[in-house]
């Protein structure tokens, strides 16, 4: 009689599933909820971007064709002034792109050296003048929208000392 109360214990048990609270079903439905949400903002947020590279790549290639003109121009052309006029034009083209998406030129010559903003690559002496000016500029910084894109390669300033010479020749600092 033991054995048969233990098979219908076992089949009771197997009828009896667990039946979860309603907060517990309510849960797992908010947390699939949101990392369907999650998900999907992913999507969107890469989807945004192909976009917005796309556009801009559309764009490059535009200015691409005009070089790919002035190159057959070169060819066929001993102008040098048209030349000259025409790679101007495809410069300003970029200028104007960069421009329109938020990158702007750093100004540089004569500001005060800033290792955030500027790399510098050499320093040139100075008589007069101060420490750490920007002299020359190697190649221009950008920003992007405010946030530093490319630093400026630049030559900084540094002020020599004029040496103090007694009668004899000597430095009479000593």
């Amino acid at each position: 009689m033991e054995e048969k109360d233990l098979i219908e214990n076992e089949e009771k048990e197997k009828t009896e599933e667990y039946v979860p609270n309603e907060w517990e079903i309510k849960y797992v439905r908010l947390q699939a909820e949101f990392e369907n949400f999650r998900q999907r903002l992913r999507r969107e947020k890469e989807e945004w971007q192909e976009i917005a590279n796309a556009r801009l790549l559309k764009e490059i290639v535009e200015i691409m064709d005009n070089f790919q003109l002035a190159l057959e121009s070169i060819k066929h052309t001993r102008k040098k002034d048209a030349i000259i006029e025409g790679i101007q034009m495809i410069y300003k083209q970029f200028e104007n792109l960069l421009e329109k998406e938020g990158v702007v030129k750093m100004e540089t010559i004569g500001k005060n050296f800033d290792p955030n903003l500027h790399e510098a690559v050499g320093i040139e002496e100075v008589s007069d003048g101060e420490d750490n000016v920007i002299l020359k500029e190697i190649s221009p910084g950008y920003l992007f929208k405010n946030r530093l894109l490319r630093p400026a390669r630049v030559i900084v300033s540094k002020k020599i000392q004029k040496k103090e010479v007694d009668e004899h020749g000597e430095d009479s600092r000593n």
